[in-house]
């Protein structure tokens, strides 16, 4: 599929979504999933790289030793691998812990200021708002009577989870 037509069947998702869900250029997590699993659109942009605002989810935050130790009490476990951490991607703030879906983020430099940031807020009980650019996936999440359609994101590096808005880039 060429990209002209990859473009417009993203933008048509958007419209859908409606503006009140946008800040910036970030399409609200909420416009594409419902408790963590996708809607039926999300489909047509799978493995596209979109711009996501939604909240980390606090219960589920994952890496190497490293992440551990700045974690602490909320390290969930190990990431990955030992390349990569993951966090969980919620569409409003006061969603269920596991409502969400994960998103995938090489280690490297922002990692540490960012988990910090999410460890301060868990910390405090204040939701942190992230705006996310990856490539967001879907895959067949079967369950006893019928199978809903996962979701998980991979962001390139860690520049790519904001806790504020990319300004837009004048034209």
């Amino acid at each position: 599929m060429n990209n002209i037509v990859r473009f417009m069947m993203l933008f048509t998702v958007i419209l859908l979504a409606g503006c009140s869900e946008q800040m910036g250029d970030y399409v609200a997590v909420s416009s594409i999933s419902t408790d963590g699993f996708a809607k039926q659109t999300v489909h047509i942009v799978d493995g596209q790289v979109v711009k996501l605002w939604g909240f980390a989810d606090h219960g589920n935050l994952y890496g190497n030793e490293g992440a551990q130790e700045i974690l602490q009490e909320w390290w969930s476990g190990p990431g990955p691998d030992e390349n990569s951490w993951r966090f969980n991607l919620m569409a409003a703030a006061d969603n269920e812990i596991g409502h969400s879906f994960p998103v995938y983020v090489p280690n490297g430099a922002g990692r540490d200021d960012l988990l910090r940031a999410f460890v301060a807020d868990a910390r405090t009980q204040k939701p942190t708002r992230v705006f996310v650019t990856g490539r967001l996936f879907t895959f067949d999440a079967p369950g006893n009577v019928t199978t809903r359609i996962g979701l998980y994101m991979e962001a390139a590096s860690a520049h790519d989870v904001l806790l504020a808005p990319q300004a837009r880039e004048a034209k």
